[in-house]
């Protein structure tokens, strides 16, 4: 028997197909939820299934590991170095307003210290994998962690919300 290798699950289907999950009733069940709702709960789904079978035991003591992400605001994505702007080991996003808007987060001070204590069905039980998972699921974690509350025109550097 061969050991599973979690980088087989490429789309939200492969992750149903691997948990005896029909794709077409998620589909149906979430068809009139805001985006970011099924976008999390696929994320749960597919997180399941990189996992294989592992769960958080919620102990206190096991060592669980969550995508991370950078977030930069439009000025700081123009400052990067080139090497930085092209690493793919780092999935980024880019907030037109600046804003991180984080669930479930607290930041005081800078960006560089947050602490976020929800989110205990998407641990992952390895850093490869919490990595994979961001960088292969990339647009499911934007729309779960940016909703699209407002539409957003800028002029300029300065977002306007309507």
């Amino acid at each position: 028997m061969s050991q599973f290798d979690f980088r087989s699950i490429k789309t939200f289907e492969d992750a149903c197909h691997k948990l005896g999950v029909d794709p077409a009733d998620f589909f149906k069940k979430y068809e009139n939820s805001p985006d970011h709702i099924a976008s999390v709960v696929q994320l749960e789904v597919i997180t399941r299934a990189l996992n294989d079978g592992w769960r958080h035991p919620l102990d206190g003591v096991t060592t669980v590991y969550f995508p991370w992400f950078w977030i930069y605001s439009k000025d700081e994505e123009r400052a990067l170095p080139a090497s930085r702007k092209d690493d793919s080991d780092v999935a980024r996003f880019m907030r037109p307003d600046g804003s991180c808007g984080l669930a479930c987060a607290h930041s005081y001070g800078a960006w560089s210290y947050s602490l976020a204590s929800i989110g205990s069905r998407l641990a992952c039980k390895s850093s490869e994998i919490a990595r994979y998972c961001a960088l292969q699921f990339r647009d499911l974690w934007e729309s779960w962690l940016f909703p699209q509350k407002w539409q957003i025109e800028e002029k300029g550097d300065v977002p306007m919300y309507w």
